[in-house]
């Protein structure tokens, strides 16, 4: 398997991120590519983000330019839980298969995506199903019995996790096929870094999974000789892009007999919208030298940029989890358990000025 080579056979020092890139890439192909495969001529994508959160705008580029790359001869549509109504119906039951969007809401923590999800399961049970890799987490009992009796009553659904933990965690509760699978963002097209303003930048949640305190950890990084900025990736300002992408949806909304004329014009919104936040993304993290986050995203774009990164436990702990299965063996990255473990962190990865 593509990460057991990446992650058992090269010692850590020889390692570079852009063999992991296209390791992870390759693996990415070799496991959804023979799911779409006689199925690809009409994708519809379930639930790509209406939001500002740069972790799942990569996550829907790499969705798109895999699509681009692998399957150039699909029509791709899409709804999201905001934009669908039951006249859409008809539109994603053309659909060949229907791919779920993928990143960290598999389960309770953002529940409005979760019940959108299970809603289309329940609606379209006998159409081809495939849940992106995704992150799984269950506080609830309740919640963890109806999705698996919506998962048992489909009867063609197949579950991508995107750590060892979720895959292990679907298998016993799940009746469904399970693979594992990376994350999306590391299907996207090569992204660049800009130079470096700072020692760090520190990319740090604000909602409520937030596990550092800004403060805190950039009084940490100064104690160490440091400079270092903290900020977070979740501003919406009124871009064109943004503004386009709402009207569109909107519209496909209000007018669903339109949609076939629409639906184009709303995704090509959608991806601009999405790449406009990629932008910021990377404007933000090539701020440092050194990145220090508690987003997984922003460890992954990091490691994309070939960045030196610092991700705390999240408190999901999906960030942890994906560090191990996937990119634990880069050798710009480090797992800090909590903002006390921080400092040998950091120190393990800064380069020499």
């Amino acid at each position: 398997m593509m990460q057991q080579e990446w992650r058992d056979d090269t010692p850590r020092e020889s390692r570079t991120t852009e063999d992991l890139r296209i390791a992870l890439r390759d693996r990415i192909k070799e496991v959804l590519l023979p799911l779409i495969s006689g199925r690809g001529e009409r994708i519809h994508l379930i639930d790509p983000p209406d939001h500002p959160n740069v972790g799942d705008c990569a996550i829907l580029l790499g969705e798109l330019d895999f699509f681009k790359r692998e399957l150039p001869g699909s029509h791709v549509g899409f709804h999201d839980w905001s934009t669908y109504s039951p006249s859409s119906d008809r539109h994603i039951e053309r659909a060949s298969v229907l791919l779920m969007h993928g990143g960290g809401n598999f389960g309770d923590i953002w529940p409005h995506h979760h019940q959108f999800r299970l809603k289309i399961l329940r609606c379209f049970p006998n159409r081809p199903t495939i849940q992106l890799a995704q992150s799984i987490h269950f506080d609830s009992s309740a919640a963890l019995q109806e999705t698996r009796e919506a998962i048992a009553a489909h009867s063609d659904f197949t579950l991508l996790a995107r750590d060892t933990k979720s895959e292990a965690f679907a298998r016993a509760n799940f009746d469904c096929h399970v693979a594992l699978c990376p994350d999306m963002a590391f299907a996207m097209d090569r992204i660049v870094r800009k130079p470096a303003t700072l020692d760090a930048f520190c990319l740090l949640r604000t909602d409520k999974e937030a596990v550092a305190p800004h403060e805190g950890i950039k009084k940490q990084l100064n104690q160490m000789g440091l400079s270092a900025e903290a900020g977070d990736w979740m501003d919406d300002p009124r871009t064109a892009a943004r503004l386009w992408d709402r009207l569109y949806s909107k519209l496909t909304r209000k007018f669903p007999i339109a949609y076939p004329l629409l639906a184009p014009l709303a995704f090509t919104a959608r991806r601009r919208y999405a790449e406009a936040r990629l932008r910021v993304g990377i404007d933000l993290l090539s701020r440092g030298r050194i990145v220090v986050t508690d987003r997984l995203h922003a460890h992954i774009l990091s490691t994309l940029l070939d960045i030196p990164n610092v991700v705390f436990r999240s408190f999901d702990a999906k960030a942890a989890a994906f560090y191990d299965t996937w990119t634990h063996a880069a050798p710009i990255c480090r797992l800090a358990d909590d903002p006390s473990d921080m400092v040998h962190a950091v120190q393990a990865v800064m380069p020499p000025k």
